[in-house]
């Protein structure tokens, strides 16, 4: 039955393919712009700014957030741009995601487009928490002159103090695009997403292993490094796309002149692969996980939707012949273990593994009685260093295939189980060291600030759950961590106030690791703690000693970021508020969203607002 299906999806894609124009490339320009609401932010004086970057850059599509509806009017008026979208508020009121985009070049299909609100009751003014709704606009475009059609979805999460709220909104957004009207279309991502790009939800855009879709930021195709500043000194502003590998970043950049809001537009051109040339490969890299669905090239297969852990699609209707290509970059030249994911229903299935077009070895996978059943078989396989082209042909078919990971059987790292000095690190951005009083002695690592790195190459004996006990110190601040391996991101860690930079404590976490060589990566989220060593422990049973749980988030809602600071800050609303030195004295007062504070020289002040009083650091 599945092989029928596979030959008339199969006919019927022909014959589409021949008598449709949809086949040529999808090019566009696209552009993410906050405009910044007009309350006390001088509108009057940077909206000929506004207009001149929608004029001089002359994107297809524009997604703005913040703008309400008399700003809104002004840009269609001065730039013939047609738009669409509702406030956040309803109607008219408030702050909305409105899309601009060319009523000249693309016709609006209205059946396809709308908005939802970033709530548990999506289809009304709503919000999952904080002081204001938040509302996600989406439209699909047909191009005029060719037919191709596409979805912009455009959006603007919570503040930075919400991370739940983001992460829940992410999710949301996530959902409705996997379920838009017309899947086989290509979909586009712009906003403000008040999340930096080593943030819990950005990660979980890209890498979530709940995420259906998985996420590509285009500026960071077109430059994987380097820092780069969309407003307050970060990056909040993304153009994101599928990881789908018909998708192509071609160029990005960000418009720092004219100034025009407290947020720097980005803009991307893009191209999306409708033709039947094979898109230009992604290259995956080993050690490493590769899912499935992410080949460079292949014949006679189809991708579905899986219910295996993680989700997403794997790849099925495998039949003798079939096969699957795959661009890799391989470290180093060692023996791996090759773990392969699969589910079979009620035959056994056989692969041919080659490596560079010549035969390696032969895999046979036995019946797991289930299309969605899997099991992960294991063998060993050698591969030399450098870039290789992987290719799995179908010897006996009857399976699916979900993913595979390579990793390597010679120890190179610290090694898992065990105990890992923070100091032995392999490489640190913006961390210092300083002699510790903990017992044992040594070093600590200390002095971190928000965004700083530490990484270590490890090597773990097996696969499986490891308690993860993390030694702490900190003076009067919670502290939190990223902890990614291989860049994929495994949770973040809340770490407790201790009451002194040398008041010790350890608190306790799991985390699942797979068998192999990695890098394990912390990312600072918040700062404020010196932290002397972590250790990976196989017992996973409760801790009945003096060891505490690592604590939950603070949930605090009057707050503003980024801090430490540099040249502004911005509250998560409009409040009284003033600027004291450490010393107590007067230095700036107002009433704003928007605090300017590149006047004052680095060091600790007082911010005093809606009745709280907060440190702040200029750095």
């Amino acid at each position: 039955m599945k092989k029928q299906k596979k030959s008339l999806i199969q006919l019927i894609l022909f014959l589409f393919a021949i008598t449709t124009a949809k086949s040529q490339d999808l090019n566009l320009k696209i552009m993410s712009f906050n405009i910044q609401q007009p309350f006390g932010t001088n509108w009057d004086n940077r909206k000929s700014n506004v207009a001149s970057i929608f004029n001089v850059t002359q994107a297809d599509v524009i997604g703005t957030q913040e703008a309400v509806n008399y700003q809104r009017d002004y840009i269609a008026q001065q730039t013939g741009y047609a738009w669409y979208g509702i406030a956040r508020d309803g109607g008219d009121n408030g702050e909305g995601s409105w899309i601009f985009y060319k009523a000249d070049k693309y016709s609006l299909d209205s059946s396809n487009s709308g908005s939802f609100w970033m709530s548990t009751t999506p289809n009304i003014p709503s919000r999952f928490e904080g002081d204001y709704n938040r509302i996600c606009t989406y439209v699909h475009l047909i191009e005029k002159s060719s037919g191709k059609s596409f979805y912009i979805f455009n959006s603007h999460f919570p503040t930075p103090d919400l991370p739940n709220a983001r992460l829940k909104s992410a999710k949301l957004l996530t959902e409705k695009i996997a379920n838009r009207a017309i899947k086989t279309d290509p979909v586009y991502v712009t906003g403000d997403f008040n999340s930096t790009e080593g943030d819990a939800v950005t990660i979980w855009m890209k890498n979530g292993s709940d995420n259906a879709i998985k996420f590509r930021d285009t500026y960071r195709d077109v430059y994987p490094t380097g820092n780069v500043n969309t407003g307050f000194g970060t990056k909040f502003d993304y153009i994101y796309c599928p990881t789908d590998s018909k998708y192509t970043s071609l160029t990005s950049w960000v418009i720092t002149n004219p100034v025009a809001s407290d947020h720097y537009p980005i803009a991307a051109t893009v191209r999306y692969n409708n033709s039947t040339t094979p898109p230009i490969p992604v290259t995956q890299v080993i050690p490493g996980k590769i899912e499935a669905e992410n080949y460079s090239n292949s014949f006679g297969i189809q991708l579905e939707n899986t219910t295996d852990i993680g989700q997403g699609q794997n790849v099925g209707y495998l039949d003798l012949n079939d096969w699957l290509e795959y661009k890799v970059d391989v470290a180093s030249a060692s023996k791996y273990t090759f773990d392969l994911r699969y589910a079979s229903n009620s035959e056994s299935g056989k692969i041919n593994v080659l490596i560079d077009g010549v035969y390696y070895q032969s895999t046979d996978l036995p019946i797991t009685n289930g299309w969605q059943t899997w099991q992960t078989i294991t063998k060993n396989i050698d591969l030399p260093a450098g870039l290789h082209t992987i290719k799995i042909e179908v010897v006996k078919g009857g399976f699916n295939l979900n993913w595979f990971n390579f990793s390597s059987q010679t120890t190179s790292g610290l090694s898992i189980p065990g105990k890992i000095e923070a100091e032995n690190y392999s490489m640190t951005f913006g961390t210092q060291l300083e002699n510790t009083t903990d017992t044992g002695g040594g070093q600590n690592v200390g002095y971190f600030d928000v965004n700083d790195i530490l990484e270590y190459n490890v090597t773990v004996s097996n696969t499986g759950n490891y308690n993860f006990d993390i030694r702490i110190a900190s003076l009067e601040k919670s502290g939190r961590l990223n902890l990614l391996v291989d860049n994929n991101y495994q949770k973040s860690i809340d770490l407790p106030i201790t009451g002194g930079w040398q008041n010790w404590q350890t608190s306790s976490t799991t985390v699942n690791l797979t068998q192999g060589n990695h890098k394990l990566k912390f990312e600072i989220v918040k700062d404020g703690f010196n932290l002397n060593w972590f250790n990976f422990s196989n017992n996973v049973t409760s801790k009945t000693s003096s060891s505490k749980n690592i604590v939950m988030e603070e949930s605090d809602s009057n707050t503003f970021y980024p801090n430490p600071a540099k040249d502004f800050i911005y509250f998560n609303n409009e409040y009284d508020w003033i600027v004291y030195s450490n010393a107590g004295s007067k230095v700036l007062s107002g009433r704003s969203q928007l605090v300017n504070v590149s006047s004052l020289n680095s060091g600790i002040y007082i911010v005093e607002f809606n009745g709280k009083r907060k440190k702040l650091l200029i750095n």
